[in-house]
């Protein structure tokens, strides 16, 4: 793990998290790309039906 961290962004490895009901640390994972994927997933998956360990959940409109 050490030799790799200097080519890791810093975050968590998203196969591996719990969903604990805190996002935080899956936001700082996915980054800039988070708010992308919360939107892609309230299009296709509005009722959270395929939620997994690391959830992004959908906005609900």
């Amino acid at each position: 793990m050490e030799a790799v961290h200097p080519y890791s962004a810093g975050s968590g490895y998203v196969n591996f998290m719990v969903d604990d009901g805190n996002d935080s640390r899956l936001r700082a994972t996915y980054g800039d790309n988070y708010e992308r994927l919360v939107a892609l997933r309230g299009k296709y998956d509005p009722t959270n039906f395929f939620c997994v360990r690391q959830n992004i959940r959908p906005i609900h409109s």
